[in-house]
């Protein structure tokens, strides 16, 4: 008859591994964090891919592209138009309207924490 608990012959089986993994760390030695330079990125947002439609089933993805500070270029299938920055801040959604699916960013040139 078989059963779900744990034979006799597991504990040592247990105990010879827990005794092979402190073995092991023992042969590495600790962990220590690399040494950094604390700094840290800044990123810009650069693109955008959309989602229009209501369901995972059905809908349509366009990108968006930052062409510069003021402008973003929207590619809609063959379709090519400029828009204003500040209408990048609607892609978030409702009903039909689109809703940022994927965001890419770039790194920016790094900031230092200390001052």
């Amino acid at each position: 008859m078989e059963t779900d608990e744990p034979s006799a012959s597991s504990e040592p089986d247990k105990n010879q591994a827990i005794a092979e993994i402190h073995a092991e760390a023992a042969r590495i030695g600790p962990v220590h964090a690399l040494d950094c330079d604390n700094k840290t990125g800044q990123y810009e947002l650069f693109g955008i891919i959309t989602h229009q439609g209501r369901t995972a089933e059905g809908g349509h993805y366009v990108a968006w592209v930052k062409r510069d500070a003021k402008t973003w270029l929207v590619f809609d299938d063959e379709t090519v138009a400029e828009i204003d920055a500040a209408r990048i801040k609607e892609l978030y959604g409702g009903g039909d309207w689109h809703i940022a699916y994927v965001c890419l960013y770039r790194k920016m040139d790094t900031l230092s924490l200390e001052g």
